[in-house]
């Protein structure tokens, strides 16, 4: 069967979830290509155990854009690319719908859910009043996003950035990118706070380093401030939303360029054994 797109899956460490990943992703008609970046478990292993017919490459140099780069070597000529971050939970279903909306469009984005399940009470009120951000009316672009065979053309090699996502988003011209309400998948949200601020530090630095290179800046904490002030039920989680917020821009504010440059995510998430 031919295959009509390349689903790239950079991992850095993600034993604990990738097989759960590809084992909902595979499909003859995509090409699975996970590249294991500077990993020091057995994410590579598992992934060849997990889907033979997948392209699994190994590099020792770290850094999500480089593994993309790396990947897209290995990508099916002159069809679309599909971004998939190891932890997302989605199918070939929803893919499939980003796939067929890049037909009138340089890039498709879908519908983010969160699981909160586990999460702690100000983690869970945050998360209520992120998704009511006006930023996610037109779908959440990141985790999971397709681009156009032409649009990758454009795109790569992509320039060393924290925030792929975000450089690809603020590149492409609004109009050109679908909003596929139908397609949707899930992420899940830190356990605890401290984790959840760690996330929002990298996603800030992130942002900030695709500002200073000359990318648009499409909307901000003003416009979500301004949809939750006529509606009262939102303002104690857009509170403790503001504060975390702070918090986060106070310590990028005082952080060294060495912190600066260490990858933080959620490994609250990542525990082998958990329940998925």
């Amino acid at each position: 069967m031919t295959q009509i797109a390349t689903i790239l899956i950079p991992a850095w460490n993600e034993a604990a979830v990738i097989a759960r990943t590809l084992s909902a992703l595979r499909d003859p008609r995509l090409r699975l290509v996970v590249i294991a970046n500077a990993c020091t478990d057995d994410t590579a292993k598992i992934a060849r155990h997990t889907a033979p017919e997948a392209f699994v490459l190994e590099t020792g140099r770290p850094g999500k854009i480089n593994a993309l780069n790396i990947g897209k070597v290995c990508a099916v000529p002159n069809r679309p690319i599909v971004f998939l971050d190891a932890d997302i939970e989605t199918t070939p279903a929803q893919i499939m719908l980003l796939i067929d909306a890049l037909e009138h469009a340089q890039a498709a984005c879908g519908q983010m859910k969160i699981d909160t399940t586990g999460s702690s009470a100000l983690v869970r009120a945050y998360m209520r009043a992120w998704v009511h951000n006006p930023y996610f009316a037109r779908g959440k672009f990141g985790g999971l996003f397709a681009i156009s065979s032409q649009a990758a053309k454009g795109l790569f090699p992509l320039p060393q950035v924290t925030a792929d996502d975000e450089y690809i988003r603020r590149t492409l011209e609004p109009l050109g990118i679908a909003y596929v309400p139908d397609c949707s998948f899930t992420a899940r949200a830190p356990r605890n706070l401290l984790t959840l601020i760690r996330v929002r530090r990298r996603a800030l630095r992130g942002a900030r380093a695709v500002a200073f290179i000359g990318a648009k800046r499409n909307g901000g904490p003003a416009a979500m401030l301004r949809h939750a002030l006529p509606r009262p039920r939102l303002w104690a989680d857009t509170a403790v939303f503001a504060a975390i917020m702070v918090l986060v821009r106070l310590q990028l504010a005082c952080e060294s360029e060495a912190a600066a440059t260490v990858w933080e995510r959620d490994t609250t998430n990542r525990l082998i054994g958990q329940k998925s």
